[in-house]
């Protein structure tokens, strides 16, 4: 029994694949990604195609990405793709870079360590958990012993986020010498719900770590924290995340988000000559390296902005192959659905993995996504829920060929309430790592099927429903 709405009709067979043709609606001029035969027949169909996208980028134009019958290329290839995302996500893709991804915790903290201890200028740290245990205090010693030394170290953290840590650890820090800087909303009935959840470690203005890990345990070892809100004992398991170390240009771009960060809980750092040439040092360049592109969105900022649901929305939209993700908190809003359910009708093969009641540090939360589970089911999405370790990986990738790491969950909260920050790769090897990662998970999350969601009865139907109303929230 279905509770809440009806059940959404869908066809019983998916239509053939069909090619993207990307289309400015401001001339009606359509461009397609076709092979030179079927060019013609594509930009007269395109017109009319089912649209895929709508959104409004820089200077009022409205972008689509249509569906064209035609041979399917994947339009992550045309220049436009590219455009499209400079005019909607805020951000400007760079060249050369070389790019890392961290496929766990013990990749990703060693990592932060050497760089802490090898800084020369510049240490900026921001997380949303910055928690008092073992990979806490062990981190804030040796930002500490680097502040003591003469280098520059300045740290933010999330003031609810943070708040099972005790002050002595951040009290500690500063007596040191780190520049510690909380984001707390206080008793603003406006803004209390509001986070700061994206993360970044810039080293010297050079070299970057971004991705979806936080500073406590259960990232680094496996078994600190106890699960929120479920009562359980304390894991056993190390959680499973993805950071990725950036070198090159794009470094730059993740200091500018930090630095923008910075400027707003209290005094910017100083623009002298000197000081800028330290925080953003000629770039170390490799040659013919990956493109990356640097997206943060601030939802209630001035102006408000939806950088990171653009990114992933005209991505989903681009795909003519393959789409998989890896996400914690997988409550998708309904334009996500709705990219997801057509990427499905065209023939790209979507797969999901996400938690399990059994895994998940909130289980509520997966009630709620179950909610959204029969559409996209029933369209052919392949939806594998974890068991084990709790996921807290927010990774995407697309044709084999583009990557999305950051600290974005595809839900109502990380789309209108908290900030995130998004790294978009193009690079076929980290495209192939993060496929590789996801296929060895697959040994211990389950697929879920349409006869699972349909056999759970009406108590759990109703649970589902509740939490979804508050899938905005989450």
């Amino acid at each position: 029994m279905r509770v809440g709405r009806p059940h959404s009709t869908v066809p019983s067979a998916p239509p053939p694949p069909a090619a993207v043709a990307i289309v400015d609606t401001a001339t009606t001029t359509t461009t397609t990604t076709a092979t030179a035969t079927a060019t013609t027949a594509a930009a007269t169909t395109a017109a009319s195609a089912p649209v895929a996208s709508g959104r409004i980028g820089a200077g009022g134009t409205a972008f689509d990405l249509r569906l064209a019958d035609c041979a399917p290329v994947s339009a992550l290839s045309h220049p436009r793709f590219e455009r499209l995302l400079d005019a909607t996500t805020g951000s400007v893709a760079r060249t050369d870079n070389a790019v890392t991804p961290l496929l766990d915790g013990l990749e990703s903290f060693e990592e932060r360590l050497r760089l802490i201890n090898t800084a020369r200028s510049s240490i900026h740290l921001q997380t949303f958990v910055f928690n008092s245990d073992d990979t806490g205090w062990q981190l804030a010693r040796h930002l500490a012993e680097r502040a003591r030394s003469g280098i520059e170290v300045r740290v933010i953290v999330d003031g609810i986020g943070s708040n099972r840590s005790t002050p002595k650890i951040f009290d500690f820090m500063r007596a040191s010498g780190v520049d510690v800087r909380s984001h707390d909303t206080g008793l603003d009935l406006l803004s209390f719900n509001n986070r700061w959840h994206e993360k970044h470690m810039i080293v010297d203005g050079r070299v970057a770590v971004e991705g979806g890990m936080n500073i406590a345990d259960e990232y680094s070892l496996g078994g600190s924290g106890r699960q929120v809100f479920r009562g359980k004992k304390d894991g056993v398991d190390a959680w499973r995340d993805v950071d990725v170390r950036i070198e090159g240009p794009a470094v730059h771009d993740v200091q500018r988000a930090f630095l923008r960060n910075w400027s707003l809980l209290g005094a910017p750092v100083a623009t002298t000559a000197s000081a800028t040439t330290q925080l953003f040092p000629t770039p170390t360049k490799s040659l013919g390296g990956p493109q990356v592109r640097v997206v943060q969105h601030h939802p209630h900022g001035d102006p408000p902005d939806d950088h990171t649901m653009q990114l992933y929305l005209n991505t989903i939209n681009a795909a003519t192959k393959s789409i998989t993700i890896e996400n914690a908190y997988f409550v998708p809003p309904k334009l996500v659905r709705d990219a997801l359910v057509a990427a499905a009708h065209r023939g790209v093969s979507v797969r999901v993995m996400t938690n399990s009641k059994q895994s998940s540090d909130m289980g509520f939360v997966v009630d709620a996504q179950r909610y959204f589970y029969r559409e996209l089911l029933a369209a052919g999405v392949q939806i594998f829920e974890k068991l084990g370790g709790t996921l807290h990986s927010k990774t995407m990738t697309v044709d084999g060929r583009f990557s999305i790491i950051g600290s974005v969950n595809l839900n109502g909260r990380s789309d209108g309430l908290d900030t995130e920050s998004a790294i978009a790769i193009r690079d076929v090897d980290a495209a192939r790592a993060l496929d590789a990662r996801f296929a060895h998970g697959l040994y211990e999350a389950p697929r879920v099927t349409s006869a699972d969601i349909s056999n759970q009865g009406l108590l759990a139907d109703i649970k589902q429903w509740t939490f979804s109303t508050l899938a905005w929230t989450f």
